[in-house]
């Protein structure tokens, strides 16, 4: 009888051969893929994954895999926060989207004072309406209306 494939020495080969890349990149010229690059081959990530709209993509498991990983870093980001750790989960989860949709450059307590300011009074109203009126909500709309009612009720809607 046949010995099953060595999966890890099959997968150590392909690595060798194909290189690990944790960014995207072009695989016809192996350069970083970013804003404005025009594209010789197909956009590939990881060990030969190519992502281009005619491919395989990724999975959806993949794709939540990911999600997970991204939740826990964006949390830990989070933690830094003094207020964080005061908040209800809800609340705790408004500050994640929001975090993981601008990143810390553009979501920490110095970019959006009142809005922290209003999380250390517990003035949930106010914390909904800082969020409403920044520039963030006209460009996310229907996602800052969803997280602003989150903030002020504290409770999980639909």
């Amino acid at each position: 009888t046949l010995m099953p494939i060595d999966r890890t020495k099959l997968a150590n080969m392909l690595i060798l051969h194909e290189g690990m890349r944790l960014n995207v990149y072009d695989d016809a010229t192996g350069d970083a893929i970013s804003k404005g690059s025009v594209l010789q081959g197909h956009p590939t990530i990881g060990i030969g994954r190519n992502v281009s709209g005619d491919s395989l993509g990724i999975s959806e498991e993949e794709a939540r895999f990911m999600l997970h990983a991204d939740i826990d870093r964006v949390e830990q980001e989070a933690k830094s926060w003094d207020i964080y750790g005061e908040l209800d989960s809800t609340r705790q989860a408004v500050l994640l989207d929001m975090l993981f949709n601008m990143g810390l450059t553009r979501f920490n307590p110095s970019k959006w004072p009142k809005l922290f300011q209003a999380l250390k009074e517990e003035n949930w109203e106010e914390a909904s309406n800082q969020m409403l009126s920044s520039a963030w909500a006209e460009q996310v709309n229907s996602r800052s209306e969803r997280l602003a009612k989150l903030m002020e009720y504290g409770v999980w809607i639909e």
